[in-house]
C-alpha cells in the first residue's frame, strides 16, 4: 500500500520530531548516554551520532530539487532502502561505533547535534514544493520529510528513556510511524497504540501471540 503525505504535514511532523529528539538527548547526562539503547550493540550515544549523520546527509537532499518523476513514497522508500543495504549487519554496527569513537566525549556529539538540528529545521521550513533527489531516489518533498520524521521517532524510542527523563514522543511523527508500518504490512489491531505498533513493526519488540500471518511479515523496517 502506498503512503504519500503533503508538504505542510511533512514540515510540521519533521520539525516536531527533531525538537523532541534533541530535547530527549539533552535530558540525558553524558554517563547515561553511554548506556545501552534498543539497537543491539549500540549505546544511546551511537544512536545520537547515527541521527546526527543522517541529518547531515539529509541536508544534501534539501538542496537537490529535480523535475524527475517520483520513484518512492513515504512507505516504499523503506523497502527500497532495505534492498540497497542488504548485507552483513555487523559491518554497519561496527562502522557506527567507529564514528561515535571519533568524538572526545558525549557532550561534543550533543553540541553538534543541536547545531545540525537548527540547520535541518531551517531547511525543512524553506523546502520548495518540488521533487527531491536523495540516495538515488526521487521523493515528493512531503514524503522526504516524513521518512525522516519517522526515522527520528524510531530512534527516540531507541534511546529507551522513561517519561521522567523527558521522553515526550512527537505525536504526529509517531502516528506517521504507525501509518508507515501498516502500509508496509497491514493494519494492526485497533486497540494497539502507535508506540506499540512502531516498536513491534520495527523489530524493537517481539510480536505477541495472536497476530497470525502479520507476525511473519515483521519487522517491516529497521
Amino acid at each position: 500500500m502506498s503512503l504519500s503525505i503533503d508538504l505542510s504535514t511533512g514540515r510540521s511532523a519533521f520539525a516536531e520530531s527533531v525538537t523532541t529528539f534533541v530535547d530527549a538527548v539533552d535530558a540525558v547526562d553524558e554517563w547515561d548516554l553511554l548506556g545501552a539503547s534498543r539497537c543491539h550493540g549500540w549505546t544511546r550515544l551511537d544512536v545520537v551520532v547515527h541521527v546526527l549523520a543522517g541529518w547531515q546527509e539529509m541536508l544534501g537532499g534539501m538542496v537537490s530539487p529535480v523535475d524527475d518523476a517520483v520513484t518512492v513514497d513515504a512507505a516504499s522508500y523503506w523497502t527500497a532502502f532495505a534492498e540497497t543495504e542488504a548485507g552483513d549487519p555487523l559491518l554497519t554496527l561496527m562502522a557506527q561505533r567507529r564514528r561515535t569513537a571519533a568524538y572526545s566525549r558525549p557532550s561534543a556529539a550533543v553540541e553538534q547535534l543541536r547545531d545540525v538540528a537548527d540547520a535541518v529545521r531551517r531547511g525543512a521550513a524553506s523546502l520548495p514544493d518540488r521533487h527531491v533527489a536523495w540516495q538515488g531516489q526521487v521523493f515528493t518533498p512531503g514524503d522526504f520529510l516524513v521518512i525522516w520524521a519517522v526515522e527520528d521517532v524510531i530512534h527516540q524510542l531507541d534511546l529507551d528513556l522513561d517519561e521522567d527523563q523527558g521522553a515526550v514522543l512527537p505525536p504526529t511523527a509517531l502516528d506517521l510511524g504507525r501509518a508507515t508500518v501498516e502500509a508496509l504490512a497491514e493494519p494492526f489491531p485497533a486497540g494497539w497504540s502507535a508506540e506499540e505498533v512502531v516498536l513491534v513493526g520495527t523489530g524493537r519488540s517481539a510480536p505477541p501471540d495472536g497476530l497470525g500471518a502479520l507476525a511473519d511479515r515483521l519487522p517491516v523496517l529497521r
